[in-house]
């Protein structure tokens, strides 16, 4: 533990000199900010280490963009589940962005690598849920690479193709408000659609945009390999098995009949195909004898909708959304054979705090009859809600109070409900 209260101090100290920052500025004692400074303090960045001397505004105008982030995690389980306390835990980001043609190397491509070092589980395992409570919390584990590939635009702003070692729960199912552990809702089933197998893993997508009101995005991946694992063994090595995804998008804009600009809306259906072989539930005869295992494939369908209700201006993006994602995959193969979940986004709720935002959700997993049925008859639906509010002190720091509401954990009555609570601090390198 010693690596998080390093990142403990770090976060502790950041927080006490953020104040400091902010009256220096206001009384203007280093005289007007120079963005091609060092200032690591300054509330205007969107980086604490701000520019790197000008490092960095150079390095972006070739073509070469450094993101680092840190999310330090402190969750309590305050009631229920399998066990009572608290525990933090966190995560380093870093992705690289290389454009290839800014660069003088190939026009229109580009490659990015997303490689990011987990610190601790946190109270994942103590919860006894289907899911984790805080996504991205998966235990120690060494640097490893979450993304890395090349992306070329084959007709601009209509065309592109991605190939290498891809994540595609940054492909497929996204949404605005419910998408991110890093910035919106903790839990792992508001992050993405939990029904559906999003593996990184060596693969390749095609985004084809013929207007601005529908595109189409497709593409298979090996689905064998899971996180930590060596992806060009697993994809050459292990079996031949895939996940294909196919899914549609409509964008529409609504004029807005409360205030000024326009309303969003994205409305995305989804269908795929599994081709990993799985377990299917077994029958029993008359005598109580279980038949032998049988193991098939399996397709799934799935929607994911995000709207704005209200804008407060036509400048930002002020105001309330909404979204609703739905999930099914074959009941005789999938313990939890249905999956909804449905929330509220509000940025900037409180005048004068533009930036912050709050947050409210509630999903529900629902079992399969056949698994009610052949394996455990006391299964119930397992019901989450959460609610978070993301406090901007700086672009580069946000400090994020998180509360979550768990029923029915693992969908079993051998776990009790439980309330979780616990804050998160992003802060942006």
């Amino acid at each position: 533990m010693t690596r998080l209260r390093t990142l403990r101090m770090i976060v502790v100290f950041t927080a006490c000199i953020v104040a400091p920052a902010r009256t220096r500025a206001e009384e203007g004692a280093n005289g007007p900010p120079n963005e091609h400074h060092f200032a690591p303090l300054s509330l205007d960045s969107p980086y604490m280490t701000g520019d790197w001397g000008g490092a960095r505004t150079t390095l972006e105008e070739h073509g070469i963009v450094n993101q680092l982030y840190l999310n330090y995690t402190t969750l309590w389980n305050v009631g229920g589940g399998r066990k009572p306390g608290g525990k933090p835990a966190a995560t380093l980001d870093l992705l690289t962005h290389l454009d290839l043609g800014e660069m003088g190397l190939i026009e229109n491509g580009r490659i990015l690598g997303h490689f990011q070092r987990i610190l601790g589980s946190g109270i994942n395992p103590w919860i006894g849920s289907n899911f984790q409570v805080a996504d991205d919390n998966d235990g120690e584990g060494n640097l490893y690479v979450a993304q890395l590939y090349y992306e070329h635009e084959l007709i601009q702003k209509k065309l592109w193709v991605r190939l290498g070692f891809l994540d595609y729960q940054t492909i497929v199912d996204r949404n605005r408000f419910s998408n991110s552990e890093d910035k919106q809702f903790l839990s792992q089933a508001l992050d993405n659609n939990p029904l559906l197998p999003l593996p990184e893993s060596i693969g390749v997508s095609i985004e084809y945009k013929p207007t601005d009101w529908f595109t189409v995005i497709t593409g298979f991946s090996d689905i064998d390999e899971r996180r930590h694992h060596k992806p060009i063994k697993s994809a050459f090595d292990g079996p031949d098995d895939f996940v294909f995804y196919f899914e549609p998008a409509f964008h529409v804009n609504f004029d807005n009949p409360l205030g000024p600009g326009k309303l969003e809306g994205n409305y995305r259906f989804g269908m795929l195909y599994d081709g990993e072989k799985h377990e299917i539930f077994a029958h029993r005869n008359l005598e109580g004898e279980r038949f032998e295992d049988e193991k098939g494939n399996d397709v799934g369908f799935y929607m994911s909708f995000d709207q704005d209700l209200f804008r407060e201006n036509d400048v930002d993006q002020q105001g309330l959304g909404w979204f609703f994602r739905y999930g099914f995959r074959h009941g005789e193969i999938s313990r939890i054979q249905n999956y909804w979940s449905t929330g509220f986004s509000y940025l900037g709720p409180i005048p004068t705090r533009d930036k912050d935002t709050l947050g409210i959700a509630l999903f529900q997993n629902l079992p399969s009859d056949a698994y009610q049925s052949r394996i455990n008859p006391w299964a119930h639906d397992e019901t989450v809600v959460e609610a978070y509010y993301s406090i901007h002190i700086a672009d580069w720091l946000y400090i994020t109070p998180d509360v979550q509401y768990i029923s029915s954990p693992g969908i079993d009555d051998s776990v009790s409900d439980c309330v979780v609570v616990g804050v998160r601090t992003r802060i942006s390198f």
